[in-house]
């Protein structure tokens, strides 16, 4: 794993995602995949191919060869580089199914959770659990409730929801512990060859409040094409 430093805590999870390019750039042997994840990033490789004659293993000898080359490499955050996605949700409480128990414990109305948990920009922060699921930094301290006690077998597509200081979408029908605010019509996951997460780490991320009319014809518009 290697950390990155950013003096701006909002920051590392974009800085993660600028690091991560600049090593895929690089075109490393034996370099399988590059995960970042908040101020963090994962560098998997095959050691097979990072054997060598000296007595050092293969973890000292890639470890040795990024050290030489991050240390005199500037990445510069800019602007440009943060992909603002608007994503429209429809919190109606027969999508947010757990609207009314939060309420409840929190003590705060369902338009109040509503507007705390839209009025917020969201960074990308990881994606993992399940192909293209978000962990969203920038959640409002109201909405950082445990996750439920009891999770779901079977969450729906498209699930807006909040746990442990994240708020999330489920990109597809999965099991899940996470409080349901409302639902999304937009597809987070695509598996194909030129398609497939549609977010990615340091990414930005806005949601626009629709009513159940707009996100029912939205969601038949999709089915029929």
């Amino acid at each position: 794993m290697i950390g990155v430093n950013c003096d701006n805590p909002d920051s590392h999870s974009v800085m993660s995602g600028l690091v991560a390019d600049k090593i895929r750039a690089l075109n490393v042997k034996g370099v399988t995949d590059i995960v970042p994840a908040f101020d963090q990033i994962a560098i998997h490789y095959d050691p097979i191919q990072w054997i060598s004659s000296s007595s050092e293993t293969p973890y000292d000898e890639i470890v040795g060869y990024f050290g030489g080359k991050l240390s005199g490499m500037e990445v510069v955050l800019d602007a440009t580089d943060q992909k603002m996605m608007r994503i429209p949700v429809c919190y109606d409480q027969k999508l947010g199914l757990d609207l009314e128990e939060l309420s409840s414990i929190l003590k705060r109305s369902v338009s109040d959770l509503i507007n705390l948990h839209h009025s917020k920009t969201y960074t990308v922060g990881a994606i993992g659990f399940a192909p293209g699921f978000v962990y969203l930094e920038g959640l409002d301290t109201v909405l950082a409730v445990p996750r439920r006690s009891e999770p779901r077998t079977r969450v729906p597509a498209g699930s807006v929801a909040v746990a442990g200081g994240y708020t999330g979408i489920y990109p597809s029908v999965l099991p899940g512990g996470w409080h349901i605010l409302g639902r999304t019509h937009a597809s987070l996951f695509q598996k194909s060859e030129t398609c497939g997460a549609l977010l990615s780490v340091g990414d930005k991320v806005e949601f626009e409040p629709i009513s159940i009319g707009e996100f029912n014809a939205q969601q038949s518009l999709g089915e029929n094409q």
